[in-house]
Protein backbone atom coordinates (compact mmCIF):
# COMPACT_ATOMS: atom_id res chain seq x y z
CA UNK A 1 0.00 0.00 0.00
CA UNK A 2 1.43 3.53 -1.20
CA UNK A 3 1.49 6.69 0.78
CA UNK A 4 -1.28 8.12 -0.97
CA UNK A 5 -3.43 5.23 -0.67
CA UNK A 6 -3.03 4.91 2.93
CA UNK A 7 -3.63 9.28 3.07
CA UNK A 8 -7.11 8.69 0.67
CA UNK A 9 -8.07 6.16 3.35
CA UNK A 10 -7.41 8.15 6.15
CA UNK A 11 -9.32 11.14 4.44
CA UNK A 12 -12.51 8.56 3.74
CA UNK A 13 -12.62 7.15 7.17
CA UNK A 14 -12.13 11.08 8.42
CA UNK A 15 -15.28 12.49 6.41
CA UNK A 16 -17.40 9.37 7.43
CA UNK A 17 -16.40 10.47 10.82
CA UNK A 18 -17.21 13.91 10.34
CA UNK A 19 -20.88 13.29 8.23
CA UNK A 20 -21.79 11.17 11.71
CA UNK A 21 -21.07 13.92 13.94
CA UNK A 22 -23.15 16.62 12.08
CA UNK A 23 -26.45 14.70 13.10
CA UNK A 24 -28.09 11.24 12.23
CA UNK A 25 -31.41 12.52 11.04
CA UNK A 26 -32.46 13.71 7.81
CA UNK A 27 -34.00 16.70 6.57
CA UNK A 28 -36.95 15.10 5.47
CA UNK A 29 -37.20 13.59 8.51
CA UNK A 30 -37.50 17.16 10.51
CA UNK A 31 -40.44 18.14 7.92
CA UNK A 32 -42.66 15.27 8.33
CA UNK A 33 -42.50 15.54 12.08
CA UNK A 34 -43.04 19.07 12.01
CA UNK A 35 -46.27 18.34 10.08
CA UNK A 36 -47.60 15.71 12.00
CA UNK A 37 -47.09 17.53 15.32
CA UNK A 38 -48.51 20.70 13.88
CA UNK A 39 -51.52 19.09 12.72
CA UNK A 40 -51.87 16.86 16.16
CA UNK A 41 -51.66 19.66 18.33
CA UNK A 42 -54.01 21.81 16.42
CA UNK A 43 -56.81 19.05 16.63
CA UNK A 44 -55.58 18.99 20.37
CA UNK A 45 -57.34 22.85 20.52
CA UNK A 46 -60.01 22.63 17.93
CA UNK A 47 -61.44 19.23 17.41
CA UNK A 48 -59.84 17.26 20.18
CA UNK A 49 -62.36 14.44 19.17
CA UNK A 50 -60.21 13.72 16.26
CA UNK A 51 -57.13 14.04 18.21
CA UNK A 52 -56.87 9.65 19.28
CA UNK A 53 -57.89 8.63 15.72
CA UNK A 54 -55.25 10.66 14.45
CA UNK A 55 -52.51 10.13 16.61
CA UNK A 56 -53.11 6.17 16.34
CA UNK A 57 -52.37 6.55 12.73
CA UNK A 58 -50.01 9.44 12.31
CA UNK A 59 -47.76 8.46 15.31
CA UNK A 60 -46.69 4.75 13.90
CA UNK A 61 -47.40 5.38 10.35
CA UNK A 62 -44.70 8.49 11.09
CA UNK A 63 -42.33 6.31 12.67
CA UNK A 64 -42.37 3.74 9.76
CA UNK A 65 -41.76 6.54 6.93
CA UNK A 66 -38.84 7.82 10.21
CA UNK A 67 -36.97 4.75 9.99
CA UNK A 68 -37.42 4.39 5.82
CA UNK A 69 -36.10 8.12 5.99
CA UNK A 70 -33.26 7.19 8.25
CA UNK A 71 -32.09 3.94 6.20
CA UNK A 72 -32.00 5.73 3.21
CA UNK A 73 -30.12 8.87 4.82
CA UNK A 74 -27.46 6.54 6.43
CA UNK A 75 -26.82 4.24 3.20
CA UNK A 76 -26.26 7.72 1.28
CA UNK A 77 -23.59 8.71 3.57
CA UNK A 78 -22.01 5.32 3.88
CA UNK A 79 -22.84 4.70 7.53
CA UNK A 80 -25.27 1.52 7.19
CA UNK A 81 -25.49 0.14 10.79
CA UNK A 82 -28.24 -1.91 12.15
CA UNK A 83 -27.12 -1.10 15.74
CA UNK A 84 -28.46 2.31 15.61
CA UNK A 85 -31.33 1.05 13.68
CA UNK A 86 -31.88 -1.60 16.40
CA UNK A 87 -31.62 1.31 19.06
CA UNK A 88 -33.70 3.47 17.47
CA UNK A 89 -36.53 0.60 16.93
CA UNK A 90 -36.14 -0.30 20.79
CA UNK A 91 -36.43 3.55 22.05
CA UNK A 92 -39.14 4.53 19.92
CA UNK A 93 -41.05 1.57 20.34
CA UNK A 94 -40.83 1.39 23.71
CA UNK A 95 -42.34 5.00 23.85
CA UNK A 96 -45.31 3.61 21.79
CA UNK A 97 -45.57 0.54 24.17
CA UNK A 98 -45.38 3.33 27.11
CA UNK A 99 -48.63 5.10 25.14
CA UNK A 100 -50.36 2.00 24.55
CA UNK A 101 -50.35 1.11 27.86
CA UNK A 102 -51.44 4.58 29.13
CA UNK A 103 -54.20 4.30 26.76
CA UNK A 104 -55.22 0.78 28.44
CA UNK A 105 -55.33 2.60 31.25
CA UNK A 106 -57.49 4.88 30.27
CA UNK A 107 -60.10 2.39 28.51
CA UNK A 108 -60.41 0.46 31.83
CA UNK A 109 -61.20 3.53 33.72
CA UNK A 110 -58.08 3.51 36.41
CA UNK A 111 -57.56 7.41 34.93
CA UNK A 112 -59.74 9.58 33.34
CA UNK A 113 -60.41 10.01 29.21
CA UNK A 114 -59.50 13.62 29.52
CA UNK A 115 -56.37 13.94 31.24
CA UNK A 116 -55.01 10.79 28.33
CA UNK A 117 -53.40 13.97 26.31
CA UNK A 118 -51.87 15.37 28.95
CA UNK A 119 -50.06 12.14 30.20
CA UNK A 120 -48.99 10.93 26.85
CA UNK A 121 -47.22 14.55 26.47
CA UNK A 122 -45.28 13.63 29.54
CA UNK A 123 -43.97 10.41 27.81
CA UNK A 124 -43.76 11.78 24.63
CA UNK A 125 -41.58 15.07 26.30
CA UNK A 126 -39.47 11.89 27.75
CA UNK A 127 -38.99 10.21 24.68
CA UNK A 128 -38.10 12.82 22.45
CA UNK A 129 -35.41 14.47 25.58
CA UNK A 130 -33.87 11.05 25.48
CA UNK A 131 -33.86 10.76 21.63
CA UNK A 132 -31.81 13.96 22.44
CA UNK A 133 -29.22 12.51 24.87
CA UNK A 134 -28.62 9.26 22.19
CA UNK A 135 -29.45 10.10 18.95
CA UNK A 136 -29.85 13.78 17.84
CA UNK A 137 -29.43 16.63 19.85
CA UNK A 138 -31.79 18.78 18.23
CA UNK A 139 -34.76 16.41 20.57
CA UNK A 140 -33.46 17.76 23.83
CA UNK A 141 -34.89 21.27 23.01
CA UNK A 142 -38.08 19.63 21.54
CA UNK A 143 -38.47 17.17 24.84
CA UNK A 144 -37.78 20.84 26.60
CA UNK A 145 -40.62 22.38 24.59
CA UNK A 146 -42.96 19.65 25.42
CA UNK A 147 -42.20 19.78 28.77
CA UNK A 148 -42.56 22.91 29.26
CA UNK A 149 -46.35 22.70 27.20
CA UNK A 150 -47.43 19.85 29.93
CA UNK A 151 -47.07 22.76 32.20
CA UNK A 152 -48.89 25.06 29.98
CA UNK A 153 -51.94 22.61 30.18
CA UNK A 154 -51.88 22.86 34.06
CA UNK A 155 -51.78 26.72 34.22
CA UNK A 156 -54.09 27.95 30.67
CA UNK A 157 -57.03 26.44 29.21
CA UNK A 158 -56.89 27.67 25.32
CA UNK A 159 -54.17 27.18 22.78
CA UNK A 160 -51.87 25.52 24.69
CA UNK A 161 -51.24 22.55 22.14
CA UNK A 162 -51.24 24.87 19.16
CA UNK A 163 -48.41 27.45 20.64
CA UNK A 164 -46.59 24.02 21.34
CA UNK A 165 -46.99 22.87 18.16
CA UNK A 166 -46.32 26.01 16.05
CA UNK A 167 -43.33 26.37 18.35
CA UNK A 168 -41.96 22.87 17.85
CA UNK A 169 -42.97 23.07 14.07
CA UNK A 170 -40.69 26.44 13.55
CA UNK A 171 -37.44 24.60 15.46
CA UNK A 172 -38.04 21.47 13.04
CA UNK A 173 -38.51 23.22 10.01
CA UNK A 174 -35.31 25.59 10.73
CA UNK A 175 -33.00 22.43 11.59
CA UNK A 176 -34.40 21.05 8.03
CA UNK A 177 -33.14 23.94 6.80
CA UNK A 178 -29.95 24.16 8.41
CA UNK A 179 -29.42 20.50 7.24
CA UNK A 180 -30.26 21.19 3.98
CA UNK A 181 -28.17 24.27 3.33
CA UNK A 182 -24.89 22.43 5.08
CA UNK A 183 -25.00 19.91 2.62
Amino acid sequence: MTKQQIESDLDFVKDKIEAAERGSSPGAFYILWAVIVLAGYLLEDFAPHFTGLYWCIAGPAGGLVSGFLGYRYAQRRGQIGFEIGRKNMLHWGGMLACIALLVLLCIVEHIPGQELSRLILIIIAFGWWTAGVHFDRLFLWLGGIMGLGFLGTLVFDRFVWTSMGVLIAIVLLVAAQRRWSSR
